[in-house]
């Protein structure tokens, strides 16, 4: 498990705590909040129906008052002993004390009195007829709800009847005065509006699905289906207030009711509404979760590309070290904090390769050294060889290969002994090895050579004697033991920045195992094996050219071997 992942961890575990924390405390709160709502709603409810019980209970008040005035009382008695007169005086004062009581209220009112021992009646606002079929119709003791019209103009009342005495209820000739007391709907409808606009709810009263009073700007499609979606009558013994679940959206509502005017209290508002602030704050807190997340992701990222990535860097290029990857750096741009570390790491591993470069150096020159020291030193037995050639030659009485063996032979030893500059030309190089081909095949007359380069490699600087310990190689392992003829091709080529020669036999060959050992060998960095030669040849040009530089072995499409050496251009 990486920084990245370890910090990520940890910032999840500090944020599920906080998060189960808010949303506990974000429930409680709305708890809290629903609780204190529901409380202050149903106070301002009762307030509201305070004011109309205390309006009805003023209007009894005025009833009794009324009923008990002496000129209304006059009125109420036989007219025959009152002559025309007196009798336009007294309804003239009755009139205008019962406008006076309509007045004297908040509410807009008509007072209608009915007399029926006379089967006279006087109103407050207008003209009145005694009808007894009207009031047997509509005397009622309860408030009721009914459609009138005065002066042309149809309006809805709550409508209730004082009857002096009580028993008049039943039989209207009992009665010696009735009081019609019409309270108009606007006086609820302007109530209501006043209750609405200190909230953002919408009260209405209820009586039965047909008999409703609406505030001015209510919503009547919303209050009928919550008419039509709840059974108030049969909850409203029970709770006071209720959520109940219209087009997918909860609505808390409350209801109270009125016992003097036997009507209830309905109030409404979306519980979305109540709770929108808290709402508002969970989303803002949700909102500002992933956010922390993000920071939290970013700080990680930060952490990890600024510690993380360079002790890894530094970690990959320790193991490159230990691997015997010397010449490894960091090269990436570190940060303020890592820089020293990395600068210091980079001169480290720069001294650590010129120490061990120095030492390779030193082997090879002590290579070199024994090289030069065994090229000084003339082969006895190569000497020889070609001492014996030339003398059976003389002896034979043929001179003519002799001449030739013996230029070969002075340009062979001339070449190797000479040991000024270490190195050479490709063109120089390939003449020395053709001088050495030509003496062996004066010797063994079994092989012949052909040599293949384009002119530009011909000027290519590589190291003395590269070349002939392959070719050697090739006589010695690959045509000497043939029993028939042989040859070797030398094939140069160039291919943008690199050169090649390949020495190629028809002998005898090697397997496919012993030619992957071998170029194995010739890419460690410490000699195996019999193949010395080669992997000298091979540290040579990786030294001298790059690590990319070398020896391999492939197969002869002939059956015989083939060695590429490869290496990078020289700048002149």
């Amino acid at each position: 498990m990486n920084l990245i992942s370890k910090t990520l961890i940890l910032i999840a575990m500090l944020l599920i705590p906080v998060i189960a924390l808010y949303m506990y405390s974000n429930e409680q709160s709305i708890a809290v909040i629903e609780d204190q709502i529901n409380t202050a709603n149903q106070d301002r409810l009762a307030r509201f129906l305070n004011e109309i019980e205390s309006t009805l209970n003023q209007v009894s008040n005025y009833s009794n008052i009324i009923t008990k005035d002496p000129d209304f009382a006059k009125l109420a008695r036989n007219a025959s002993s009152i002559d025309r007169y007196d009798y336009s005086v007294l309804s003239e004062t009755a009139e205008w004390k019962l406008g006076l009581f309509s007045l004297s209220t908040d509410w807009m009112s008509r007072i209608n009195l009915y007399f029926p021992a006379t089967g006279r009646a006087v109103s407050s606002h207008s003209t009145v007829v005694y009808d007894e079929n009207y009031l047997q119709q509509h005397l009622n003791p309860h408030w009721t709800f009914r459609n009138v019209t005065i002066n042309g103009i149809d309006k809805r009342t709550f409508t209730r009847y004082f009857v002096e005495p009580y028993t008049g209820i039943s039989n209207l000739r009992d009665a010696s005065i009735i009081v019609e007391f019409d309270l108009m709907e606007d006086n609820i409808v302007r109530l209501l509006d006043q209750f609405k606009s200190k909230g953002n709810n919408d009260p209405f009263l209820y009586k039965a699905p047909d008999q409703y009073v609406l505030n001015h700007s209510s919503d009547e499609r919303m209050a009928r289906r919550i008419i039509a979606s709840y059974d108030i009558a049969a909850n409203s013994a029970t709770k006071n207030h209720d959520v109940i679940r219209l087009d997918d959206k909860k609505v808390l509502i409350y209801f109270l009711g009125s016992a003097n005017l036997g009507w209830t209290l309905i109030d409404y508002v979306p519980l979305e509404d109540i709770v929108a602030p808290m709402t508002k704050s969970r989303y803002l807190f949700y909102a500002t979760v992933p956010l922390l997340l993000l920071l939290g992701i970013g700080a990680a990222i930060i952490l990890y590309t600024h510690v993380q990535v360079p002790v890894n860097m530094l970690m990959e290029n320790v193991s490159k070290l230990t691997q015997g990857n010397f010449s490894t750096r960091i090269t990436s741009k570190a940060n303020q904090e890592f820089a020293p570390l990395i600068g210091q790491f980079n001169e480290m591993a720069a001294r650590i390769q010129h120490l061990v470069e120095k030492v390779y150096l030193e082997e090879i020159r002590a290579k070199e050294a024994i090289m030069k020291q065994l090229q000084s030193q003339i082969n006895p037995h190569f000497l020889y060889n070609c001492l014996a050639y030339i003398v059976s030659m003389a002896k034979l009485n043929r001179p003519q290969p002799i001449v030739p063996m013996a230029y070969s032979l002075a340009d062979y030893f001339k070449y190797t002994t000479r040991n000024v500059a270490m190195m050479t030309t490709v063109r120089e190089e390939l003449d020395f090895v053709s001088s050495y081909i030509d003496i062996m095949n004066y010797q063994l007359d079994k092989f012949h050579y052909t040599i293949d380069i384009p002119p530009s490699l011909e000027k290519q600087w590589i190291p003395r004697l590269l070349v002939q310990p392959v070719v050697e190689n090739a006589i010695v392992h690959g045509l000497e033991s043939k029993p028939e003829g042989g040859g070797i091709r030398i094939i140069g080529s160039e291919e943008h920045d690199w050169c090649s020669l390949s020495v190629e036999d028809d002998g005898i060959g090697m397997p496919e195992a012993e030619r992957n050992a071998l170029n194995a060998r010739l890419k460690e960095s410490d000699a195996g094996g019999d193949s010395f030669g080669l992997w000298n040849v091979s540290q040579r040009l990786r030294y001298q050219f790059g690590e990319q530089s070398g020896v391999t072995v492939e197969a002869s499409p002939s059956g015989g071997l083939k060695v590429v050496l490869r290496w990078r251009k020289m700048q002149s």
